[in-house]
């Protein structure tokens, strides 16, 4: 089975249940269906032809299941653009991709009118909402297409989406999602997950444009209801937990911190909950421990990349005995999931020994078929028995657990010595005083590089820069310590997913901000 296959399937079976709610707006699934197929057909009679690369912009509402489904059925390639980014990161993306239509909403469309009317190729707008001027109008354009499915002929090898990076480190890349890949990730998702039901209530509090969408066939599966919000709210999310019974949900470890810790979370009843699965960036100890204390025995995390997931999992018993005996557990990536195969490589190419730290080479069935428009990218990243260079570092214990410990491309090099930031930050995290770190490279007239550290205090905690250095010097070594540490109260930056945006704090050069304050340590 392929991913068009399973669509086609499961809205017939589902056809009178709820597929998905947003703000009190709810489709069945046979109303989505005959949506997405005017969808389908009124992108054909706009001349948009099968391969064709569609783009999406925008939050999530009550149409993004019936787009995803349409263009898929379509024979589209869905270019999901991030609502965060600038104008120039979607001229990016769309000028990449080639995208010939766009399906967008009028705020957006308002915004970067001028952008999206600039780049030649793009030659279909459909706009949610729309006013004179914007485009196409989406609901009109539904309304005049056929609800007839065309049954267009898809195959295997057919491309279903291109996944593209956030666009926060560089010129973003697209990774290639066949439906036979996508279906692929699907079903290993269904292995990794607790058995899913008709009852189920998902909620989709992050961006479906990212890991929040990679669990979304395997729910359409089994006929469960979609609930989205358009934005993350903890507190509302806690209440749509509770009000709707959601069972589950996928969060990156930023939100589950903010819903551990929200003071509603004692007071709701959350018992609905079964799974929450979280990923995407590293969890700390604490949150992991908030959150089983808030939430019971019900956390999943899964490892892995758009390019090859789901790669790892660490499941509720593995949270358990880490919260209680094993807090070791709570800094790992888990075991190796069903379907994956994971490899650690020195930089000869060759395996290296459990316990020392290599990096991180995985083959799923689910991988990435390439980059798009880069052969050479594509060569460098897959190698030839189809394993994908993540870019990120880790080590096995004996017990076969995968530790990431950082960015290949973060890796300090100071006097000769390889430096991880993730060494420094977790040391610097366990002073009472840390809510958050980050630590980075910069230039040294004797060392060549130095760690530098940003570290966000808690709301009236007092340490001394020096304080902290010596902590480092002492669990980690003075070659490990960091030279400088800026002590702020703000909130370090990241992207829309949650994700620390380490190289915009590494391409500053550090000014003095109204809120913090430097200071040198020996």
């Amino acid at each position: 089975m392929i991913i068009a296959e399973l669509i086609r399937q499961s809205f017939r079976q589902h056809a009178p249940r709820v597929a998905i709610e947003h703000d009190g707006q709810r489709r069945t699934y046979g109303e989505v269906w005959e949506r997405a197929i005017r969808l389908g057909n009124a992108l054909s009679e706009l001349g948009i032809v099968k391969g064709d690369r569609v783009a999406t912009l925008g939050s999530n509402d009550i149409c993004t299941l019936e787009e995803m489904v349409g263009l898929a059925l379509g024979g589209y390639v869905r270019t999901a653009l991030h609502g965060m980014n600038s104008g120039d990161a979607h001229r990016q993306m769309i000028t990449a991709s080639g995208a010939k239509a766009l399906v967008t909403h009028a705020e957006y469309y308002e915004r970067f009118a001028e952008i999206f009317d600039s780049i030649p190729g793009l030659t279909v707008c459909l706009v949610h909402d729309a006013s004179d001027g914007q485009g196409i109008d989406y609901e009109r354009a539904l309304a005049a297409a056929t609800d007839f499915d065309s049954h267009v002929p898809i195959e295997p090898d057919d491309v279903i989406h291109l996944a593209y990076s956030s666009g926060s480190s560089g010129t973003p890349r697209a990774s290639i999602h066949t439906h036979e890949s996508w279906m692929h990730v699907t079903t290993d998702n269904v292995t990794l997950l607790p058995r899913l039901t008709f009852n189920d209530v998902y909620l989709a509090a992050a961006p479906l444009t990212h890991a929040a969408s990679t669990v979304l066939y395997a729910l359409i599966h089994r006929g469960a209801s979609i609930q989205v919000m358009d934005h993350f709210d903890p507190a509302a999310a806690l209440e749509l937990i509770e009000s709707k019974r959601c069972t589950m949900t996928v969060v990156v470890p930023t939100m589950l911190q903010a819903l551990a810790t929200h003071p509603d979370a004692a007071s709701r009843d959350l018992s609905s909950l079964r799974c929450i699965l979280y990923a995407g960036a590293p969890i700390s100890v604490d949150t992991a421990r908030a959150a089983q204390a808030a939430f019971g025995n019900v956390l999943f995390q899964s490892y892995g990349q758009s390019e090859c997931l789901p790669a790892t999992t660490l499941t509720p018993e593995d949270h358990a005995l880490g919260a209680s005996t094993d807090a070791s557990l709570l800094r790992s990536a888990g075991r190796p999931c069903l379907n994956a195969t994971i490899r650690l490589v020195g930089d000869d190419g060759r395996e290296v020994a459990v316990g020392e730290v290599g990096e991180i080479l995985i083959r799923t069935d689910g991988r990435m078929r390439g980059i798009y428009g880069d052969p050479a990218a594509t060569a460098a990243r897959i190698t030839a028995d189809g394993f994908v260079h993540t870019n990120d570092l880790g080590y096995f214990d004996t017990r076969g657990y995968l530790f990431v410990v950082d960015r290949k491309d973060d890796m300090i090099i100071s006097g000769g010595f390889n430096i991880w930031p993730a060494e420094i930050e977790n040391a610097l995290s366990r002073h009472p005083a840390v809510a958050e770190a980050l630590v980075v490279g910069v230039p040294h007239p004797k060392w060549g590089e130095t760690p530098h550290a940003i570290v966000v205090l808690r709301a009236g905690a007092e340490v001394t820069a020096d304080e902290l250095i010596q902590l480092c010097r002492d669990e980690l070594g003075s070659m490990k310590k960091p030279t400088e540490i800026v002590l702020r109260f703000e909130p370090l930056p990241r992207t829309e997913l949650g994700k620390l945006q380490r190289r915009v704090l590494r391409d500053q050069y550090w000014p003095m901000g109204s809120r913090e304050r430097q200071v040198s340590g020996a």
